[in-house]
């Protein structure tokens, strides 16, 4: 085979492949004026060859687009070895496709030789998750000046209701019926406890909205405070076994779960007289924390309902049933884990991680 002939061979079988490509493959000039294209053109956009052939690519760009990649053909024009750009392209019928292009100049031809991959349905998936975080941020916004909207509006009448139910009380004659007596001790704790459940729905809705700043919390320290703003019954000791660490944390939210756990481990030990302990133990990443009671423990058909919002296992100590999820919601959104371990008679251990390093969310 003559030389000639080897490099026709080598030519017909770079042509194939030059048509096989799935890829849109291209030759244009300096000017920017195609001079050969692949059947790829015509498969996505619809224009054959012939269409083609002596038009500026730049006239096939979108028009917010242009600016950009003129200056890429520059870039090319100068001998910039290779060139990475996206852009969108019209289609014969009208439509627009992203198109991820790669150039490179032949600077002895004064050509540019380039290769595209349709990546429409990749940026319409980026736009659509770009637009859905948009809808998340507002949507957030607007929830949570409903929720404090909500808050005053309910408060409100309730706040009405103390004050009569307090005028009702200074009007009545010293001597009142049972019944009576009862009727108003009942209206006051209902008021009381709704006033409850809204601010434990604010704080549930508000976890991880804001990031607190992060400081060195001693934990020790942290507890004694919960401990006393708790005011445990006389009869009642929180004891702390072993050091507490000292952690680069956010202080406002591991405060929140230490009160939650605490109080609640006081709230439903049925007795005036009962020990609560802390404990912490360190692990590679985390700490783990222990809030342990010898009060009559968690029948093991409850274990699973815990941290359901709203529900009360113990009716008669009260509360809204958002503690224990306010706990939750807090822990893992720090990237914490939270447990519960009971044996009926035999009290309860609630367990929680909180990592070394903090990983605060961002608001959302």
């Amino acid at each position: 085979m003559s030389e000639h002939d080897a490099a026709r061979a080598r030519a017909d079988r770079l042509s194939r492949m030059f048509d096989l490509s799935l890829d849109l493959l291209c030759i244009a000039n300096t000017d920017g004026y195609f001079e050969r294209v692949n059947p790829s053109f015509e498969r996505l956009l619809g224009y054959d060859e012939a269409e083609l052939h002596g038009c500026r690519y730049i006239e096939f760009v979108h028009p917010d687009d242009r600016e950009q990649a003129l200056t890429h053909l520059a870039r090319l024009t100068e001998g910039e070895a290779v060139v990475d750009s996206k852009n969108r392209y019209r289609a014969k019928d009208g439509s627009w496709h992203w198109l991820a292009w790669r150039s490179s100049p032949a600077d002895d031809e004064g050509l540019i030789y380039a290769a595209a991959r349709d990546i429409t349905d990749e940026m319409n998936a980026q736009q659509l998750i770009a637009r859905q975080a948009e809808d998340l941020v507002r949507s957030n916004a607007d929830l949570e000046e409903f929720a404090y909207a909500a808050s005053h509006d309910l408060q409100a009448p309730l706040r009405a209701i103390t004050h009569l139910t307090k005028w009702i009380r200074d009007d009545m004659p010293r001597e009142v019926e049972p019944k009576v007596q009862r009727n108003l001790d009942e209206l006051g704790s209902k008021v009381e406890r709704m006033q409850d459940l809204i601010e434990d729905l604010l704080a549930y809705s508000r976890v991880g909205r804001t990031p607190e700043d992060v400081t060195d919390v001693d934990v020790g320290a942290m507890v004694g405070e919960v401990v006393e703003l708790l005011t445990p019954p006389e009869g009642f000791v929180v004891a702390v076994e072993g050091p507490l660490p000292t952690l680069a944390a956010e202080a406002a939210p591991l405060h929140q779960v230490l009160r939650n756990l605490i109080a609640n481990a006081i709230a439903h030990h049925g007795s005036e007289n009962g020990r609560v302990t802390i404990k912490a133990i360190e692990e590679d990443e985390h700490w783990e924390f222990l809030v342990s009671d010898d009060g009559p423990g968690i029948p093991e058909h409850d274990i699973e309902r815990v941290f359901a919002r709203f529900v009360r296992l113990d009716a008669q100590s009260g509360g809204s049933g958002m503690g224990l999820p306010l706990v939750k919601k807090i822990v893992e959104r720090g990237g914490g884990k939270v447990g519960v371990s009971s044996e009926p008679g035999a009290g309860s251990t609630f367990s929680f991680t909180w990592p070394k390093s903090p990983r605060i969310a961002e608001s959302s």
